[in-house]
């Protein structure tokens, strides 16, 4: 049985990945597959950057508000999700274009973890703390089930000091077990064959485009969103997640607004950063320049070679 194949169009917040997605499908024939961690959830579109309606109406779009907020997602099941939506999209005779912020998720998919990469200690730890600061326990969790089963089956699934020791130890010795029976939501089958393209852009560039979606996304409803999906869903594990926890802030008094909105900017260029190196680390992706007028063009040509070899 033939591997799944499937462009997969990454790079940091504020990029213009959903633009340029819905473009090349409608371009190619194409369909569009969310490798986000937050557009996931249900009735959080503003604050996590869904699609806009002009950008959903150019093609089809998969996996973009499918869990309720309280929901648990995970890098597992994000792989068994869209094996399933690749396959279907390939069946029909388009081309599967994975786009999304999620390193993690890419490379699950991909069957490559970038933490199993040998690091140095410092290194490592002030990676783990930052992924641990921006990720929920449970995609710590889903990388020691794939680097060491045996370790993470010792662990209580909630405990997050000892997960975060427990990869630090795996990845400092570079002791990488192959993938096992513990922990059932790893998805089965093998790795899928991506071609993987990364958008880059300098950072005083992304540090405009950034500040100008956090300005627009307070304008446009991201406080009364919030409080809708506490409202429905109390404290979510999702309302944490960079924006909402700041207007909530805000809507509970505890900040003010230019206080909400200037939090937000700055977790959003930290935000960025990481996924900056988180990406330089793929081996073997296309890099093109965000923002440069030819990268369309570029990204056609790329999938039209795509869809003659598969």
């Amino acid at each position: 049985m033939n591997a799944l194949r499937a462009l997969a169009l990454c790079g940091p917040t504020a990029t213009g990945k959903s633009e340029l997605a819905s473009l090349l499908a409608q371009q190619v024939g194409g369909e569009v597959v969310n490798a986000d961690s937050r557009q996931i959830y249900a009735g959080m579109r503003i604050g996590t950057g869904w699609p806009s309606d002009k950008q959903f109406a150019r093609a089809p779009h998969h996996g973009y508000g499918t869990i309720a907020p309280r929901e648990r997602y995970s890098a597992g099941r994000f792989v068994e999700d869209a094996r399933a939506t690749i396959a279907g999209i390939t069946a029909r005779g388009a081309i599967p274009i994975l786009v999304g912020g999620t390193g993690l998720y890419i490379e699950a998919l991909a069957g490559t973890m970038p933490l199993d990469r040998p690091v140095a200690d410092d290194q490592l730890r002030t990676r783990l703390r930052a992924e641990a600061a921006t990720h929920p326990p449970e995609v710590l969790r889903d990388w020691l089930l794939a680097i060491a089963p045996d370790a993470a089956a010792r662990i209580s699934p909630g405990d997050r000091y000892r997960t975060l020791r427990a990869l630090e130890a795996a990845l400092a010795v570079g002791e990488i077990q192959e993938p096992s029976e513990h922990g059932g939501r790893r998805a089965r089958g093998e790795p899928a064959r991506l071609t993987v393209v990364v958008l880059e852009a300098a950072p005083a560039a992304l540090a405009g485009q950034i500040s100008s979606r956090v300005h627009a996304m307070f304008e446009h409803g991201l406080i009364e969103e919030a409080l809708a999906v506490r409202r429905e869903h109390g404290d979510a594990p999702a309302l944490t997640g960079i924006g909402y926890a700041e207007a909530l802030s805000y809507a509970d008094g505890t900040a003010t607004r230019a206080d909400a909105v200037s939090r937000t900017i700055e977790r959003t260029r930290a935000y960025a950063k990481r996924q900056r190196t988180w990406f330089r680390r793929i081996a073997d992706a296309v890099r093109l320049d965000a923002f440069d007028e030819r990268t369309p063009h570029a990204l056609a040509q790329l999938a039209r070679g795509f869809a003659r070899t598969t």
